[in-house]
């Protein structure tokens, strides 16, 4: 099986590898757009850096309003594992993606064994809109925990939010939330409520308001907050980049040191203003990307054909699936070995990765 293409074309995978770096070292402003396991995005940022490149993960504009809850905000939270034992009162907040309701499910089914009542009540705050998973998934949860359900008429999150700020913290409002007494009555008598969200909202204000709501209730009790990314995979890529760069995805090197701006580095912005002059896509994913324009294409994709429209073309393999990886999750809040569940042969994007870094010429890259 082939497993590299130039153009449409069928060649060596050590060709294709000299061909993309050749490409790579005549760019002036290369881009990167990946999605990729712990040593995936390791290998991804020393790239970059070696280019003067930007980098950003595929879902960068998704990821935004996770990431601006920590740069620009910060708040109160908790692990998976001290809500599971320690909170006596659970608030999901909003749609949470379906990928986390078997560890939802797995706190109901579970009594907190160091919390003093042995017990656990559950509210669920609604917003007025459905994000991700569909109402019918998140009603469905809600019965399953037995939640009381929190909704201001049709009211979006973000308001409902500040809506409940405003009534915990004795205000008026306008608007009135169900069930609002009960959610009271049980607040006073928890010893530790927890307050469960994804970034997946449309309203990044929201997220921020929330942090607002834990800290006034912090003022007479303990109280946290637990946030469940909308893609492990592409928190773990976050923090991989935090970690190795002080910065999130959307992070460039112009002049060799890295430099965040989430509107300066967005990548499909820069693609489509015509900012840059090649694009290095790097998914094991089903997504497809599209050639912009006249601006060459190097695709790293989990594909047994050429991608349409690229230069280049090398078919990489899926973490998790043809290899062992190391991934976020959840569940542990942590990032934690994964073994292949079909193994095979297909080239690691960490190593296809590092093979085009040491094709390089050894001199510097001129950067954006």
């Amino acid at each position: 099986m082939s497993v590299a293409w130039v153009g449409s074309q069928a060649v060596f995978l050590s060709d294709a590898i000299q061909h993309a770096a050749k490409l790579l070292a005549s760019s002036r402003c290369p881009v990167i757009s990946f999605d990729a396991d712990v040593h995936g995005t390791r290998s991804v940022i020393a790239l970059a850096e070696k280019l003067g490149a930007a980098y950003d993960h595929i879902r960068g504009r998704e990821l935004l309003n996770e990431v601006a809850l920590f740069t620009s905000h910060g708040g109160m939270f908790t692990t998976p594992g001290e809500v599971r034992r320690r909170a006596d009162l659970i608030i999901l907040v909003g749609d949470l993606p379906a990928s986390h309701h078997e560890l939802i499910l797995s706190w109901a089914s579970a009594q907190p064994d160091l919390a003093g009542k042995q017990s656990r009540r559950w509210f669920h705050l609604e917003g007025g809109e459905a994000v991700s998973g569909g109402k019918d998934a998140e009603g469905e949860l809600s019965r399953q925990v037995k939640a009381v359900i929190l909704s201001a008429e049709a009211a979006s999150l973000g308001t409902a939010v500040a809506l409940l700020r405003a009534e915990l913290a004795g205000r008026r409002t306008a608007t009135p939330i169900t069930n609002l007494d009960s959610l009271k009555k049980a607040l006073a008598e928890a010893d530790f409520p927890v307050f469960v969200f994804s970034g997946n909202t449309e309203e990044p204000t929201s997220l921020a308001m929330l942090q607002g709501l834990v800290a006034d209730l912090n003022r007479s009790k303990r109280a946290s907050s637990l946030f469940l990314p909308s893609d492990d995979a592409a928190w773990g890529a976050v923090l991989t980049s935090v970690w190795m760069t002080g910065f999130p995805p959307r992070t460039g090197f112009p002049n060799g040191a890295p430099v965040y701006d989430p509107e300066r580095w967005d990548i499909q912005r820069m693609l489509r203003d015509k900012e840059a002059d090649l694009h290095l896509w790097i998914s094991p994913g089903d997504e497809i990307p599209a050639k912009q324009g006249r601006i060459p294409l190097v695709a790293l994709a989990h594909t047994a054909s050429p991608v349409a429209g690229a230069a280049v073309t090398i078919s990489i393999a899926a973490p998790g699936i043809d290899h062992d990886c190391v991934a976020y999750s959840s569940r542990t809040g942590t990032f934690r070995a994964t073994r292949a569940s079909a193994p095979s042969d297909r080239p690691a994007i960490a190593g296809i990765v590092r093979q085009l870094a040491q094709a390089l010429p050894s001199g510097e890259a001129e950067s954006c």
